[in-house]
């Protein structure tokens, strides 16, 4: 995808007062590429039928006046993990974007973000786009879009933070999921078993339309 068909895509996510099932806002992003691992494999094993999409560059606003208060409901709350009733997101993002030297930096960690995903998964790859924004003469969003393609999305082992190889960054064998505007799979949250049998179903109705049946003489 070029820079205008993905600008065209995240316009409406930027005007909008939430994150969602595809799409997904950093302010900016560490060093540490394992961070945000586990969000590329929420986004491909979502029950979404597109591309999704991690927009550097973006964070909520500061000022309390410019948050709308949402009613939360009895789902939202066990969701949320929340006892509260309501929440306040952001009338509008702040869409900052990126200096020249932290776009330099994004596109390194990207590399590196290629070459994990590449080394450590089970299954399936995740296919990733990553595409600058310019938004101004000195400003750019950077976009991490996520394909979607057919298979199940898990590592082969614990990656740990690069920070702290003590704590674990993603699972093995976790099958994380993007719910709503949240991942799921980590810590105490853990993707539900219809979630599992959806992702395995799709991905094994995949493979069978997708071999094709030997002729007699091949037999």
């Amino acid at each position: 995808m070029n820079e205008r068909e993905v600008y065209l895509k995240i316009k409406p996510m930027l005007e909008g007062m939430t994150e969602g099932i595809y799409w997904d806002f950093k302010k900016t992003l560490t060093d540490d590429v394992s961070e945000i691992m586990k969000d590329i494999l929420a986004f491909s094993n979502s029950d979404y039928n597109g591309d999704s999409y991690i927009i550097v560059g973006v964070s909520e606003t500061d000022s309390k006046d410019e948050l709308t208060k949402i009613a939360l409901t009895s789902d939202d709350r066990k969701r949320l993990n929340t006892d509260a009733n309501y929440i306040y997101v952001p009338s509008k993002w702040n869409v900052h974007g990126l200096s020249e030297a932290d776009l330099n930096k994004m596109k390194q960690f990207s590399a590196s973000l290629s070459e994990k995903l590449s080394t450590n998964m089970l299954i399936s790859h995740p296919r990733c786009e990553y595409v600058p924004i310019q938004i101004n003469k000195s400003r750019w969003l950077y976009v991490i879009v996520i394909k979607k393609i057919p298979g199940v999305f898990i590592s082969k082992k614990d990656i740990f933070h690069s920070y702290d190889e003590t704590k674990v960054a993603v699972k093995q064998g976790v099958i994380y999921v993007r719910i709503a505007d949240t991942t799921i799979g980590a810590k105490t949250e853990v993707a539900s078993a219809a979630e599992h049998i959806r992702i395995w179903k799709k991905y094994i109705d995949w493979l069978e339309s997708n071999t094709e049946t030997p002729e007699v003489g091949d037999i």
